[in-house]
């Protein structure tokens, strides 16, 4: 092939390159571009928008530090946990919570214990046995007698918390793969003897500064002073449920949901309780919050080390709650 060859078309692509160079010149000089203007698109009409710029898009996430600190009494204590009723809750949930107990040198025994007892007649035997009972998440009713027996309980010392949350719709695994369900707080009964009782319906709010990310994980903040709330300014809530005191009531709010709460359904403001206490007993509307996902946002930790610091710091007899026969009928 002839030098000549080679050098025509290869002049005609030099051509071509110093057209499309020069004209990219031209256009910069009559648009007043130096090539120094914003990048990515921040001056092209419909192109990202404010809210997509990395400074409104990069959220900044609540801290998740800090550890969980109980403490050890002279004398062991020992919490049982509930799991006659329904409940919903795997020891995974717990984990957290029992390292914490385990290394402060308290016992935790959760469900039935060696010799029977627990929920299959005799309560009040098995209550004698335990500082402190923990009630996650219930999905069926306790019984007269047990409500007695747990009265006597707490006013002989004994501490209870609850955990739960209302209503909701949830999938539960069935013989074919994953089913429609619902999670119910079957516990009304009970906690109304201590003038409290589950509200209807979830809460969110949709103030970024009232929820932790998402609007369904609402903040709570203390609304007095409390030891269950010391060294807490802010508690994340991720199934928050609300609480109504009920009767002529001792029962005392200890959390309140942040303003502009509302309820998820009924889409209703109003100023939520989201944890109670009456004495010995505390309940608390959310039963996530003690999860090892949630523990350490923003004060949830120094919540529930709280919340195990008083169900270890009770002062029981071994002889509360009375049981049947040993004096005037105790439970049943």
């Amino acid at each position: 092939m002839k030098l000549t060859e080679v050098l025509k078309p290869l002049g005609v692509f030099v051509l071509v390159i110093a057209v499309v160079l020069a004209g990219t010149a031209i256009l910069s000089v009559a648009t007043g571009s130096n090539g120094s203007g914003p990048t990515d698109g921040q001056q092209i009409q419909g192109q990202s928008p404010g809210q997509f710029q990395p400074d409104a898009v990069n959220v900044e996430a609540d801290p998740e530090e800090g550890e969980l600190s109980v403490d050890a009494p002279e004398g062991e204590k020992k919490i049982l946990v509930d799991t006659s009723h329904g409940n919903t809750f795997d020891r995974a949930k717990l984990e957290p919570v029992l390292e914490a107990l385990a290394e402060a040198g308290h016992t935790v025994d959760i469900g039935a214990v060696s010799g029977g007892g627990f929920g299959s007649g005799d309560y009040n035997a098995t209550l004698q046995e335990y500082d402190a009972l923990l009630v996650i998440q219930p999905g069926s009713g306790f019984s007269d007698g047990q409500r007695t027996a747990l009265q006597k309980y707490t006013d002989g010392g004994g501490r209870v918390v609850v955990l739960g949350e209302p209503t909701q719709s949830a999938l539960g695994q069935g013989t074919f793969g994953l089913v429609p369900t619902q999670i119910t707080f079957g516990a009304n009964g009970m906690t109304t003897d201590y003038g409290a009782r589950m509200g209807a319906d979830l809460l969110y709010n949709m103030d970024d500064s009232a929820n932790d990310n998402n609007f369904k994980e609402i903040y709570a903040e203390p609304t007095g002073n409390s030891p269950l709330t010391e060294g807490v300014e802010t508690v994340t809530f991720s199934r928050a449920g609300y609480i109504v005191t009920v009767g002529d009531t001792d029962a005392s709010v200890v959390l309140g949901a942040a303003d502009g709460t509302r309820t998820l359904k009924d889409d209703r403001t109003g100023s939520y309780a989201t944890a109670v206490q009456n004495g010995n007993m505390v309940f608390v509307a959310d039963s996530d919050f003690i999860t090892r996902s949630e523990l350490y946002d923003v004060d949830n930790e120094v919540f529930v080390s709280n919340l195990l610091n008083f169900l270890v710091s009770g002062d029981k007899p071994d002889d509360v709650p009375s049981v049947p026969g040993q004096d005037d009928g105790g439970g049943f």
